[in-house]
């Protein structure tokens, strides 16, 4: 199995996006996908399910490794989903050692080795988003063209490496992923160059722009690729399947 978890500590830039995009994707690749959800406001949990049965989110933090007594729930033949339940959110009180259990209890899952596991994470680097970057592969950070956005990228790359220093060497940083871009804007294009020139390799070297075609795909529980008509929703579609595909294979 490889894990890849989606990180930000800023709300608002896409990461629940990202994840369910990916999701469908490895999924039409022929991949199995388990969707972890820590993030309390279950937006990509809600995105496969309404109900949510089997093992919740928050017991990944509060069980004991070899304790769980529940399977991730099944959505279809190749997708499982560990939803955000109400208690996701209380695990911040937890002891430190509370961190490190998702990951035990993530490689316990009966899971074919071609699962892709994808975690969604909360806007905070408190213990969830530890927790989701100790059991990944990998980390990509979706990022939104503002100051707000911005001026957290130094802590969460100090998050990132922290962790990779103390508890997860193999940790790859896929990099960060500037979304909600506004080709037109020419702050958006001034923003874009400096980042560039401050982060390198670090920023990867595609971007999604910001289009109203994906939200209203999310809304309608599908890929913005599926049943798009129009230019602006064709670029769209075309933007979020090939900065999918590419964040896939860099995963392998």
């Amino acid at each position: 199995m490889k894990t890849l978890t989606i990180a930000n500590q800023k709300g608002g830039v896409g990461k629940s996006t990202l994840a369910v995009h990916l999701a469908w994707l490895a999924l039409e690749q022929g991949r199995p996908v388990l969707m972890v959800d820590f993030d309390g406001q279950a937006n990509s949990s809600r995105t496969f399910s309404e109900s949510f049965t089997g093992l919740p989110a928050s017991q990944l933090f509060t069980v004991e490794p070899g304790a769980l007594t529940q399977a991730p729930q099944p959505i279809s033949d190749h997708l499982a989903l560990i939803p955000a339940d109400v208690a996701i959110n209380d695990v911040e009180g937890l002891d430190l050692a509370s961190i490190e259990r998702p990951a035990v209890h993530l490689k316990g899952l009966a899971l074919s080795p071609e699962t892709i596991c994808i975690i969604d994470t909360p806007p905070t680097l408190g213990r969830r988003l530890l927790a989701a970057l100790i059991a990944a592969d990998a980390v990509v950070s979706p990022l939104a063209l503002n100051g707000y956005s911005i001026q957290g990228i130094t802590d969460l790359q100090k998050t990132i490496q922290m962790v990779r220093t103390r508890f997860n060497p193999r940790l790859k940083n896929l990099g960060l992923l500037a979304n909600m871009v506004n080709s037109r804007s020419t702050t958006h294009g001034q923003m874009l160059t400096e980042l560039r020139s401050a982060l390198g390799d670090k920023l990867l070297p595609f971007t999604l722009g910001h289009r109203v075609a994906i939200s209203d795909a999310i809304d309608r529980g599908r890929p913005v690729w599926l049943g798009t008509r129009g230019e602006s929703s064709q670029r769209a579609a075309h933007e979020m399947r090939a900065v999918c595909a590419a964040i896939l294979e860099k995963l392998q």
